[in-house]
């Protein structure tokens, strides 16, 4: 057993953790969320925040962050119509934990790379 880990945690994985990963694991979802902790952002300046990312996926990542609750739609009556989304205050309580993996990232990960490059702020 891992130092700290409860024993329903025996064997690697709780349920919770699966969850977890399930929806935060797939590729975009947890740098949406990180983009969107900056505060509400239309699709366009999602798309942009987040290299690489498709019209296409970043469409399915968010119905699927507003299916699990975390992300909302919200349409202002125009004209123009404008369509941002923005975080759920479900979604808001992934600050903490994204602020831990984004600093377990620099020090472990990049190391003293880490300094010259561009990351999500997440604090």
């Amino acid at each position: 057993m891992v130092k700290g880990m409860k024993p329903d945690h025996v064997g690697g994985a709780c349920e919770a953790m699966t969850q977890v990963f399930a929806l935060l694991g797939k590729r975009w979802s947890g740098l949406i969320v990180a983009t969107l902790l900056d505060g509400p952002a239309r699709f366009s300046q999602i798309v942009r925040l987040v290299p690489g990312v498709s019209e296409r996926m970043l469409s399915g990542r968010l119905t699927e962050l507003a299916a699990a609750g975390l992300v909302v739609r919200e349409v202002d009556d125009g004209p123009p119509v404008n369509v941002r989304y923005r975080l759920t205050s479900r979604g808001e309580a992934l600050r903490p934990a994204l602020a831990e993996l984004e600093r377990w990232g620099n020090e472990q990960l990049l190391g003293s790379a880490g300094s010259s490059r561009t990351s999500h702020s997440v604090g």
